[in-house]
């Protein structure tokens, strides 16, 4: 299954950079040579262990304006499903075209990207930058809102942006149809006011599980306290409390009086 997120941010590099300078840069990724990564607004900040040496890397590329963000929101606003998908937590790889259809890109360009190194290699990139450039790809894949923040956006100021583009506005004449229909006073209702209304038998409904796994950790993200990879260690027992759940809701009557029985 090809990954979209990591594809299209090494896609777009290896569009200007040197093939062979970047598969040099690979085994850093792979071996975890990458230290103390940082990720801002238009600047990406890291430590390369290489040998006995660390070498620091930076690499600049300037964020996506306002006005353009703003048109971003509005498209991405203007579809149900996308909105849908990032309010859980996910990104679809089709936002790559929304983008560029509002005049911006999600990645980088040889125009604009300027990336550093300390090491005594004056190429660019050298090896340790365009590792770098592989371990971001693995962070993007795992969570693409981190791209976002790095062009200009963070996770909760894109989701504010979205909740507000798509909040109903109520109409003057709206307003006033629900002045007209008011509660009617506690006097008229006494005789049914602590009436239930239906019995719990009566009342059904349906719980599926969520299409997305742990859609409450991807909109959260990573938490800044621990290093623990908290979604690894929870996964079983949001699992085991997801299986339980749904076994319960649809277990046929006869076998719940069987279970309080025993």
């Amino acid at each position: 299954m090809p990954h979209a997120w990591s594809d299209a941010w090494l896609d777009a590099l290896l569009a200007f950079s040197h093939p062979g300078r970047m598969r040099r840069g690979r085994r850093f990724a792979n071996e975890k040579a990458i230290k103390d990564l940082e990720i801002l607004p238009g600047e990406i900040r890291a430590q390369v262990k290489d040998g006995r040496k660390t070498y620091e890397v930076e690499i600049r590329y300037p964020p996506i304006d306002d006005a353009t963000w703003e048109r971003i929101i509005d498209k991405l606003a203007s579809q149900a499903l996308y909105s849908a998908k990032l309010m859980q937590g996910e990104i679809p790889p089709e936002i790559i075209e929304l983008v560029e259809e509002a005049g911006a890109s999600l990645f980088a360009t040889a125009e604009k990207l300027d990336a550093q190194c300390t090491c005594p290699d004056w190429e660019v990139p050298c090896k340790h930058i365009a590792g770098v450039y592989y371990y971001l790809a693995e962070q993007f894949e795992k969570d693409p809102f981190l791209l976002f923040y790095f062009r200009g956006r963070a996770r909760d100021e894109l989701l504010d942006a979205l909740r507000a583009h798509r909040a109903p506005s109520r109409p003057a004449s709206e307003e006033k149809t629900v002045l007209l229909f008011k509660d009617p006073p506690l006097e008229q209702v006494l005789e049914h006011f602590w009436e239930i209304g239906p019995t719990i038998h009566e009342i059904s409904f349906q719980l599926t599980p969520s299409e997305i796994p742990l859609p409450h950790f991807k909109r959260l993200g990573r938490p800044s306290f621990t290093a623990l990879d908290l979604e690894a260690i929870l996964r079983p027992v949001y699992d085991t409390v997801t299986e339980t759940t749904l076994a319960w809701v649809h277990q046929k009557p006869e076998q719940d009086h069987d279970r309080k029985r025993h």
